[in-house]
């Protein structure tokens, strides 16, 4: 009976674990970075420039604003920042490496300084309210070419 017995205990355990679909499955590779980008703060509080700020190209301006571009990849595969442009400001992945150590978006993001003067300074009804568009262009670590676009709102 003691046969009989553990036979049967040995079946049923044994049929309870069969070989079913239950398995857990791997998930897919990614097949594309997911870019998201962000101006922080956003809004920002835009200065008066006082004397006014002279940018790169000579002009002179009466508003400031700095602050921070956060560029992340969402799906963990990682890429180069090929520009940041905003209105006729191009940053080249150069400019980028040059100002944050690197143009490569790992895990973690990269953040980018951000510093822009406007405001003509010939302009007496130039508006300290403006709205700068940024698009980034990036290629993943898969070769795939991306495009992706904030606001940062000034006031």
């Amino acid at each position: 009976m003691r046969t009989v017995l553990a036979m049967v205990t040995t079946f049923l355990v044994a049929s309870g674990c069969g070989g079913g679909s239950n398995a857990p499955t791997t998930p897919s590779a990614p097949k594309q970075a997911n870019i998201t980008v962000s101006a922080s703060p956003n809004p920002v509080t835009a200065s008066t420039c006082s004397p006014l700020c002279v940018a790169t190209s000579g002009n002179s301006y009466q508003f400031r604003v700095t602050g921070t571009l956060i560029i992340l990849d969402t799906a963990g595969v990682g890429g180069n920042v090929d520009s940041i442009v905003s209105g006729s400001v191009t940053y080249t992945s150069a400019d980028v490496t040059q100002r944050s150590g690197t143009s490569h978006v790992a895990a973690s993001g990269l953040v980018f300084p951000l510093a822009f003067v406007f405001g003509a300074a010939d302009n007496a009804n130039a508006n300290r309210s403006v709205v700068f568009p940024i698009t980034v262009t990036f290629t993943d670590d898969l070769g795939n070419h991306l495009t992706a676009v904030t606001q940062w709102a000034t006031n």
